[in-house]
C-alpha cells in the first residue's frame, strides 16, 4: 500500500478500518506521540541549534517551522529511532535557507556564531570563528559549541562523519592562524 493510499485510507471520514489495523500506522502514531509528548524538549533543542547556526532572533520561529514540518511530514520518517536527527536536519536546512535569504536582502555583515565563551579568556574566539568558511564554522559550532558528537553533526549537515572530522581539522588550522597573535611567545595552539 502506498503512502498516498495509506493517508487516504486513514483520513477517510467514517472509515471502518481502525488505525491500529493498518500496516505502518503504529509508526505514524508513535512519531506523532513522540513529537507531542516531547514538544518542549524538541523545541528547546532545535532553538539552540538554530541560534548556534546563526539564526539569532529568528531561531524560535525556525524551530517552530521545523516542528510543524516534522508533524506534517511524519509519514516520510522511516525509522522512528531517528526522529531527533531528522528534526535537526530539517531545522538546520531551514536555518541555512533563512540565512541565504537574509544575505540577499541585507548588507554583507559578518556571520554571528553563538559559542559559549569563558570570560576569563582575553581572546575573542567567537570573532575568529565567524571568520571561518561557512562549512567549517557550522562544524565547529555544532561540535564544540552545541556539544554534538561528530556523527550527530554529520547528520545535521547531511555529510559523512569523516567530512565533519576533516572540516574540524581545517577549522582548527585556520583558528590557529587567526589566533597566533594571542599565543604567549608566539606558541601556536
Amino acid at each position: 500500500m502506498s503512502a498516498v493510499s495509506f493517508r487516504l485510507l486513514v483520513n477517510v471520514p467514517g472509515s471502518s478500518t481502525p488505525l491500529r489495523c493498518v500496516k505502518g500506522a503504529s509508526v505514524l502514531v508513535g512519531v506523532r506521540d513522540r513529537l507531542d509528548d516531547n514538544y518542549s524538549k524538541h523545541f528547546a533543542d532545535l532553538t539552540a541549534l538554530c541560534r548556534a547556526l546563526g539564526a539569532g532572533d529568528s531561531a524560535e520561529d525556525i524551530a517552530q517551522e521545523a516542528l510543524l514540518h516534522g508533524q506534517e511530514h511524519r509519514h516520510e520518517l522511516r525509522d522512528e529511532a531517528k526522529l531527533q536527527s531528522w528534526l535537526r536536519r530539517i531545522a538546520a536546512r531551514r536555518t541555512f535557507e533563512h540565512l541565504r535569504r537574509q544575505r540577499r536582502y541585507e548588507s554583507q555583515e559578518p556571520a554571528r556564531a553563538f559559542i559559549p565563551v569563558d570570560p576569563s579568556i582575553s581572546i575573542d574566539v567567537s570573532a575568529a570563528i565567524t571568520r571561518l568558511p561557512e562549512r567549517e564554522r557550522v562544524a565547529v559550532v555544532l561540535v564544540y559549541g552545541v556539544g554534538y558528537e561528530q556523527e550527530e553533526a554529520a547528520a545535521v549537515m547531511n555529510v559523512t562523519r569523516g567530512t565533519v572530522a576533516t572540516l574540524l581539522y581545517r577549522a582548527r588550522k585556520h583558528l590557529a592562524e587567526l589566533l597566533v597573535g594571542y599565543a604567549p611567545d608566539g606558541d601556536v595552539l
